[in-house]
This record gives C-alpha cells, sequence and structure tokens, in this order.
C-alpha cells in the first residue's frame, strides 16, 4: 500500500516572485510534517517559479525539498488548482495561495479539529493583513453548519480558501473548482461544501491573508459580481430549501447594486438603471442604494 502523505499543499503561483519567498517560508515552519507540497507555476513570465525551486532545495524542510514543481499554460487560479490538486496524493487539501502566510501550528490545529469532529471540511478566523501594517481580525464563522451557509451566501462570511482544509473525496464529489466562475469561483465551492457537509470553525487565527492593490479581489472587482450573479443563480434552487429567503433576498441585493454601479461608471444607463430596480426590488428601504440610485439618475 502506498504511503500517501496526511495532507497535500496545493500552491498555484503566477507572477509571485515579491510574495512567494515569506509564504514557503510559512509552509517551511509548519509544525505538522506529514504532508507533501504541490507548486502549480501558472505560465509565469517573471522568474517566481525559478526561485521557488531554490528556496525548496535549499531548505531544512523534507516537505519544501521534496515539493512537486508542475508547469503549465496560465489559465488562471481555478484551473491551477484544479491540476495540483489532480496530482497530490493526501488525505486533505491545504490551498495556499502565494501570497498568504500560515501561522507555524495552521496544519496541525486544522488536521486534528476536522479529525475530532469527525468533519470533511473545515475553517479558520484569519487575519487580513495590509503593506502599512494594518491587520483586522475576521473571526466570524460558526460551527452551526446552518450559520455557516447562510453568512456565505448573505457574504457576511469570506472563507478565504488558505484558511480551509478540506478531504480530497468531498473536493471531488463537489467538483472542485470551476473555471468559467473565476474569479468567484471559490464562493461556489465553499457554497458546495457548506450546502453538502457541516464544516467545522477554529476560531483561533491561523491564517494571514494579504490584501494589496495586485491581488485578484482588487483587479477583477467588476467581474467578481458578474461572476457571483451566475454562481447565485446555479445555486439558487438548492439554497431554496437550507436557507431563510432574506439571505438569498439579501445576497441577490448586494450584487445588483455592485453591478449597477460598475454599468454606471461605464456609461451603459440602461444596464445601470435595469440593476438599481433589481436591487430595491429585492431591498426597497436600503437607503444607501436610493441615494447612489438618484445621483445616478440626477447626473451626478
Amino acid at each position: 500500500m502506498a504511503n500517501y502523505p496526511l495532507i497535500s499543499i496545493v500552491l498555484p503561483l503566477y507572477n509571485g516572485r515579491p510574495f512567494i519567498e515569506e509564504t514557503l517560508r510559512s509552509v517551511e515552519a509548519q509544525t505538522l510534517s506529514d504532508a507533501e507540497l504541490v507548486l502549480i507555476d501558472d505560465g509565469s513570465t517573471d522568474d517566481g517559479a525559478a526561485f521557488a525551486k531554490e528556496i525548496c532545495q535549499s531548505s531544512f524542510s523534507p516537505v519544501l525539498r521534496s515539493a512537486n514543481f508542475i508547469g503549465k499554460a496560465n489559465g488562471g487560479v481555478a484551473e491551477a488548482r484544479n491540476v495540483g490538486i489532480a496530482e497530490s496524493k493526501g488525505k486533505y487539501i491545504a490551498l495556499l495561495d502565494q501570497d498568504d502566510l500560515w501561522e507555524n501550528d495552521r496544519l496541525e490545529k486544522m488536521a486534528k479539529a476536522l479529525q475530532e469532529g469527525k468533519a470533511r471540511w473545515g475553517y479558520s478566523a484569519f487575519y487580513r493583513f495590509y503593506a502599512d501594517g494594518r491587520k483586522i481580525l475576521k473571526d466570524d464563522g460558526s460551527n452551526e453548519g446552518a450559520e455557516t451557509l447562510a453568512k456565505i451566501v448573505e457574504g457576511k462570511l469570506f472563507v478565504p480558501p488558505a484558511a480551509s482544509l478540506i478531504e480530497r473525496s468531498l473536493l471531488s464529489e463537489c467538483g472542485g473548482f470551476v473555471p468559467a466562475f473565476a474569479p468567484s469561483d471559490d464562493w461556489d465551492l465553499f457554497l458546495k461544501l457548506a450546502e453538502n457537509e457541516k464544516g467545522v470553525y477554529v476560531k483561533e487565527p491561523l491564517v494571514k491573508f494579504r490584501s494589496h492593490k495586485t491581488s485578484t479581489g482588487k483587479k477583477q472587482r467588476d467581474k467578481i459580481f458578474m461572476a457571483q450573479e451566475e454562481v447565485l443563480r446555479l445555486h439558487e434552487e438548492k439554497l431554496k430549501s437550507l436557507v431563510p429567503d432574506s439571505a438569498l433576498s439579501f445576497r441577490r441585493s448586494r450584487i445588483y447594486f455592485h453591478l449597477a454601479q460598475t454599468f454606471a461608471e461605464k456609461k451603459d444607463k440602461p444596464k445601470a438603471k435595469q440593476y438599481f430596480k433589481m436591487a430595491l426590488k429585492e431591498r426597497p428601504f436600503r437607503v444607501k442604494c436610493w441615494s447612489r440610485y438618484l445621483k445616478f439618475l440626477l447626473g451626478f
């Protein structure tokens, strides 16, 4: 019988030279060593992959020294994650982005939480941190499955992939990441996980989620809400029996409001007007939406 590791760390890399060393050092420092690292170079145009390989080869950590490097044409982070998951061998998948950091005992504590809770996936609290030194604690998760799902639907709970640990078999059952939903493919995945299985929540912040001007969320804000509209449409029928109608209405309103602003900025008045009306239909008493809509109508 093959001797597979307990955890596979899947790390996509695309032009990540400025951050990858710090990220790899946080893997190097992990107290749990029963793991493998699968690093996917998603068609980088910088020397980040070569630099990462140098760090791994010179590391004292057997996890880094035995890292599996996979090169592929650029296809986006969702596709890269799927490739890494397919090539990995561990029972659990630990997703890590090239600019995020783990506390030293992150893998150990998450594996223990899943095993003790007999859960197939879980997530922890985290810090969102910035280049100017600011650090914001995000600890609004829940060990109640219904509450976790409702919060994910509403957008009141954000689970960074780096804060999760997922059993490989569950990922397979859920279909992994869907590249067509990028850059909201991770929201789609966590909806699928929470719809099908109760996860465990570790309230201790075990991850540092980096926020910077070049991050996907900053660069692709418009695409995020367009993709979210598609994701919600796909999940809506199933969610109707799992979460309150108010949760669905709340999220629809937020998505439509942001799309209205997007189309207003693009001077597409018919689309902007359509989405403002859709947002207000979901939440007729939202003052902020009315304010923006009136300013739009008056040309401000």
